[in-house]
């Protein structure tokens, strides 16, 4: 996906912005693989559920951390990135 800053100053941030939502889109994408592959009744799917999620989770308030609050994104242009990113993706970025 291609995207251009408004204000190109913010091109670096976003591109890792960018790099990260897709990082974490593939955690997230791994871990239902490994849901599915479990049955759902027993407790190993569980257990492995609360992991998954609690390591989605820590991953996801580092993320927002380092590439949405620590650079200061102005709100424009988190709103052109995410325009941008459902177009070319079909869905909303998870980090924004």
């Amino acid at each position: 996906m291609q995207h251009t800053a408004i204000n190109p100053t913010y091109q670096r941030a976003l591109d890792r912005l960018y790099k990260a939502d897709r990082t974490y889109c593939a955690m997230v994408d791994a871990g239902q693989e490994k849901l599915d592959a479990l049955d759902p009744d027993s407790d190993r799917w569980h257990n492995t559920a609360e992991r998954i999620e609690q390591r989605q989770a820590d991953q996801f308030d580092t993320y927002v951390e380092r590439f949405i609050d620590e650079p200061e994104l102005p709100k424009r242009e988190l709103e052109a990135f995410t325009k941008s990113y459902e177009a070319f993706h079909g869905y909303t970025p998870y980090l924004v």
